[in-house]
């Protein structure tokens, strides 16, 4: 990475990293790509030099480059992921499936939606495990990356959907630990701690551990509140509803899951909340 010549650009044009990086990324995102390397999402370093006007290419590995035309359609994906569209991110990842992957960053990318969407559309355990098991054995041997847990979450959801909750579990408890250290940096890591948050809340409501449920989905809501993230907090609210038993609690996590639904256009998650408005 021709990061020198990133630098460079930023102080002739009189630019703090705090003036650079509003708006975009952390000032802390921004330090760490300037002092060790450490590039973020390539829509960030590309908003980045858009702001600098440079090219991607002055400063970004070949590879990323090349990976521009996968990562858009995978970000498509993650996003469907995250307004329940389980149907559409297949069609989507269908896409991508013969592009070229070269950079690794993209091959965990593409590897982990991959599980997710055969995990969320109940395909066999086998072919859902295949894909995170390149995460966790080879692209992220060393355990360092979000992947990893990201990684155990699919595995987990796989294996409660295959009524497994003890192997669910071994999983889903490995997130659980990991969950408060796991750094929060970009707009992509903020929304992949809060499907951790989710997904492992989501289990543990499903084998009646309350607090421990409740105790996952306010961190999720906590950082949702932090870094204004309104998609998974909707979710969060459903899930939130179900769990409790004050009737007045529960029409108010309705109505705020309800409202974030339609500021999302989420239709799916709306239909779930009509349904169990009228049955409760």
């Amino acid at each position: 990475m021709n990061i020198e010549l990133f630098i460079a650009r930023r102080k002739a044009l009189g630019l703090s990293q705090k003036a650079l990086a509003d708006g975009i990324c952390t000032q802390a995102t921004l330090s760490k790509f300037e002092n060790n390397g450490k590039a973020p999402a390539i829509r960030i370093v590309a908003q980045l030099c858009q702001r600098l006007n440079l090219q991607l290419e002055d400063v970004f590995p070949t590879e990323r480059v090349a990976d521009a035309a996968v990562l858009k359609i995978l970000e498509q994906v993650e996003f469907d992921l995250i307004t329940t569209e389980y149907q559409d991110a297949e069609v989507q990842l269908e896409k991508a499936a013969d592009m070229p992957r070269h950079d690794r960053e993209t091959k965990l990318q593409y590897c982990y939606l991959k599980g997710y969407v055969a995990a969320l559309n109940h395909h066999q355990i086998s072919d859902v495990i295949f894909n995170f098991d390149q995460i966790i054995t080879d692209l992220d041997e060393a355990h360092i990356t979000i992947y990893t847990q990201l990684a155990y979450c699919g595995i987990g959801i796989a294996y409660q959907q295959n009524q497994d909750n003890d192997k669910a579990q071994y999983y889903f408890e490995k997130v659980r630990h990991a969950l408060p250290n796991l750094p929060l940096e970009t707009t992509a890591s903020v929304w992949r701690v809060i499907n951790l948050a989710y997904y492992t809340g989501a289990f543990y409501a499903n084998i009646n551990d309350t607090p421990r449920s409740l105790q996952l989905l306010n961190y999720g809501i906590e950082i949702c509140a932090r870094f204004h993230v309104t998609y998974y907090a909707a979710r969060i609210k459903f899930l939130q509803a179900q769990l409790s038993d004050e009737p007045d609690q529960i029409h108010e996590y309705l109505n705020d899951a309800a409202a974030l639904a339609r500021m999302n256009n989420n239709r799916q998650l709306l239909k779930n909340i009509s349904s169990y408005s009228d049955s409760h």
